[in-house]
This record gives C-alpha cells, sequence and structure tokens, in this order.
C-alpha cells in the first residue's frame, strides 16, 4: 500500500496544503457510509474494509511522488516537506469484512488529526464502494441459486471486468458473498480461491465431431471432467457427453457435469436431465451460463431447472445494473463539537456513533440502533477497534474465515431482505441521545447561518 498515496483526488490534496497553511490540524473524525440501497436490494456485504485498513496505516509519499507533485506547481515547497513524514496516526473504528450493513451506518470512522483523517476519503471511497457492491451482487445471485434447487455460483466474470484490479479484488469479494470459486487462476493463486473452468466452443469446434473433441478433452483431464454440449444440437451433445461418460465409467472414472451456454436453460436442462439419467448418471451435474443474474436464476428456480450449479460472469463481476454505490465520507466531528450536514437528502447524522444490532427471539437480525458513541444500548455492537494511534489492534482474518463469517450472518437476515426484488426494508432506530443532537444543531445551523441570529 505504500506506492498508493497519490490514489486520491486532487483536492484532498489542495485541502490538506491549506490546513497545513493555516495551521488547522486539530483532531477530527469522519465517517464512512453508503446513502442508500438500490432498487429491490435489501442490504449491502460491507467488503474492502482490510484494504482499506492496510492503506490507512501503510501509505506514505516517495520521493517521486513529492517531486511529481513539486512539477505541478500546485505547492509550497514547505507543504512538500511536510508531507515527506506524513502518515496516519490516529484511531480506526470499523465493522469486521463481511457484515450486512444499511444505509447511512458507519462502516469506517476515522479520528485523528484532521489533515490525516481527510486524506485517506478517496482511496477508501475507491477499495470500499467496489467491493462492497460486487460482494452484495454476488450474494443475491448466490440467494437465488440457493433457493433453485439448492445450486451453487462460481465466478466467471474475469474476461468482463474492469481490467486487472477489479477482476481481482472482484474475484475475492464474489468469494465473500457466498460464490464457490472463479475461473480467475490469478485470484486462486493469491487468494487461495478454488479456481473451475471447462473449454469453450472454439476447442469443440477444433476437432472433426463434437464426439472426437470431448474424447480428446476427458484423454487429458479424466478426473472428473465438465463437457460443454451446446456447440452445435444441445441434445446431440447430451448424449455424445454420456456416451463419453459410460466410457470413463469403464476405466473407472467419473464424468463430473455437463455445461448448457445458450438456449431455453430450464427446458433443455430438463431434457439433459432425462438423457443422462437413462444412462444410469444421476450423479452427473448440469451446470449453467450465458448472461445470468438474480432475477433469470429465480426464474430457472420458478421453472423447476435441473441445474445444479450457475457460472456468472458479467452481471456478477459488474453489479449489472448498478453501476456504482453511493458510499460517502463526512465529517461528523471535531473541536467545535458534533457537525451536520442539513442539505436536502444528503442530511447526515453527527458526532461519534455506534451501531447496535438487536436479534429477535426467532434468532434473526430485528432492527439496528443508531446511537451516539457514548451510550450503551440492547444489542452487538457492530464498530469495532481496528486501528490504534496509526497501528493495527485488530487482528486481520482469513479469507475463508471472512466469508463464513459473512454467510452466517446473512442467515440471521429477515428472509424478505433475501429476495430478489424486496419490497420491505430493514429498520433503522435512531437512539434517544443522536436525536436529540440532531434536533439540537438542526436548530443551530438550519435557523441561522455562521452562527449569527438573523
Amino acid at each position: 500500500m505504500k506506492d498508493k498515496a497519490l490514489l486520491t483526488d486532487l483536492y484532498q490534496l489542495t485541502m490538506l496544503a491549506a490546513y497545513y497553511d493555516n495551521d488547522k490540524d486539530e483532531r477530527a473524525t469522519f465517517d464512512l457510509f453508503i446513502r442508500k440501497l438500490p432498487k429491490d436490494w435489501g442490504y449491502y456485504l460491507a467488503n474492502g474494509i482490510e484494504d482499506a485498513i492496510d492503506y490507512i496505516i501503510n501509505f506514505k509519499f516517495s520521493a517521486s511522488d513529492i517531486e511529481y507533485l513539486r512539477s505541478t506547481g500546485f505547492f509550497k515547497e514547505d507543504f512538500l516537506g511536510f508531507l515527506k513524514d506524513f502518515k496516519f496516526k490516529g484511531d480506526v473504528y470499523a465493522v469486521k469484512e463481511g457484515t450486512p450493513v444499511f444505509p447511512n451506518q458507519p462502516v469506517l470512522r476515522i479520528s485523528a488529526k484532521r489533515t490525516q483523517a481527510q486524506f485517506v476519503e478517496t482511496a477508501l471511497l475507491n477499495m470500499v464502494n467496489y467491493q462492497t457492491m460486487i460482494a452484495t451482487k454476488t450474494n443475491r445471485v448466490v440467494n437465488a441459486a440457493k433457493k433453485a434447487n439448492n445450486a451453487k455460483v462460481v465466478d466467471y466474470g474475469l474476461r468482463r471486468a474492469q481490467e486487472e484490479d477489479a477482476a481481482m479484488k472482484g474475484a475475492r469479494a464474489t468469494y465473500i458473498g457466498g460464490a464457490l470459486g472463479t475461473s480467475n487462476v490469478k485470484a486462486g493463486k493469491e487468494y487461495g480461491i478454488k479456481i473451475f473452468g471447462t473449454q469453450a466452443h472454439s476447442f469443440v469446434m477444433s476437432f472433426d465431431s463434437e464426439l472426437e473433441a470431448f474424447g480428446a478433452y476427458v484423454k487429458t483431464f479424466s478426473e472428473y471432467p465438465t463437457l460443454l454440449i451446446d456447440t452445435y444440437d444441445t441434445i446431440q451433445g447430451a448424449k455424445n457427453a454420456a456416451k463419453v461418460g459410460k466410457e470413463l465409467e469403464e476405466k473407472g472414472k467419473k464424468l463430473k457435469a455437463v455445461r448448457l451456454d445458450s438456449g431455453d436453460l430450464a427446458d433443455l436442462s430438463k431434457k439433459v436431465r432425462e438423457i443422462l439419467d437413462q444412462q444410469g448418471l444421476t450423479y452427473v451435474d448440469i451446470v449453467a451460463s450465458n448472461d445470468l443474474n438474480e432475477y433469470k436464476i429465480d426464474e430457472l428456480g420458478e421453472n423447476d431447472a435441473k441445474i445444479g450449479g450457475y457460472g456468472v460472469g458479467t452481471e456478477m463481476i459488474t453489479a449489472k445494473p448498478v453501476a456504482a454505490i453511493p458510499g460517502v465520507y463526512k465529517l461528523v466531528e471535531d473541536n467545535g463539537g458534533a457537525k451536520i450536514k442539513l442539505s436536502p437528502e444528503k442530511k447526515t447524522y453527527p458526532g461519534k456513533k455506534q451501531v447496535y444490532r438487536v436479534t429477535g427471539e426467532d434468532e434473526k437480525y430485528s432492527h439496528d440502533v443508531l446511537a451516539l458513541d457514548s451510550e450503551k444500548l440492547e444489542g452487538e455492537p457492530l464498530l469495532e477497534l481496528a486501528v490504534k494511534d496509526g497501528k493495527r489492534v485488530r487482528a486481520k482474518r482469513s479469507l475463508d474465515e471472512t466469508r463464513d463469517y459473512a454467510l452466517r450472518c446473512v442467515d440471521k437476515l429477515p428472509e424478505h431482505l433475501k429476495q430478489s426484488e424486496v419490497k420491505e426494508h430493514y429498520e433503522m432506530k435512531i437512539s434517544k441521545g443522536l436525536n436529540q443532537l440532531i434536533n439540537e444543531l438542526t436548530e443551530k445551523y438550519g435557523n441561522n447561518h455562521g452562527g449569527k441570529k438573523k
């Protein structure tokens, strides 16, 4: 993370320079939160948290960074000298990665000198917004697949991701969101995620017949291979795959699955299932791809498709049709006290806050309470101290631990939030203390300007 200091908007640096020049570097607190949910979404899975923490505790301006900033002509020499030793020395409270979160709840709370707390804004939003969006989209797809024949989901998105960073961080996010694995080999190596793959239509077309192509493939990969059966005629492809499957049985091997990639997936899956079962290949699974999403998988489930696994690419790695989520970073307190923004539709909750999650008698999450940090209420506090005086104090969990935690939390969400089309949203209550503070600040800043009565 040391080479990411310039992964920021210019205005972060111009504000830093002005704060430095005006000796305005008292302690300040900022919240990172997401304003609202996209249509049909019931929650977010907070993700990118560990990357954000790594960035906060490790960023550093290199000599080449400072030389570049000098070349822009924007900055005074004394400020560039200040950047040489500039680092984060404050505190960070954060939810655990994989925690379901809701609009206007702090995901990260940053307290430090104003220059330090302000500077990290852009990079944190860059990391948390994208990874949260992909983890959540994946979890929606996984929920739909679970309802549809308890099927599994694999990330096929590498070729459609917005270049390498999105493909890598996206693959990690899909795994946390519940995907079984990925087609991305580099993500497999870097993160330890299980990798999956079959063959392309071009492989089948490279041989004189489909049957010959299948034979060639299982010659090389005889341990539980998967065959793509829709290059020419899906029904004949299923029959050819069944023939190869029986030949593998004679050798003490087994065909793992066949893949459908086009056509009426529900109807074809039933016909293919019948062909395989007639040959005694009841153990051979049927997997499907072809521009899938949670809505299409819901429909396949409703039509009793005989599909046990889905390879989901474009719409999961890009979260289509959601292009971005509205995560923001706002000042909530400094040495002048709690701060509030009163802009229409962009009002913020002031002060240092905690989120308490309350579980009902049915062991499902009942509601959350957004409260002042000084209040102690019923429920599980979600924000934990992760960084103290610039040093990590919360241990980093493994990817599998994070994934397991996320899926356990999702299991405890009310069922209506896990549908592909969410009609009723989760309740977040405002504590007595926070509500009183909101009213006081609204009265103070809403009826006058600059603290002077009109």
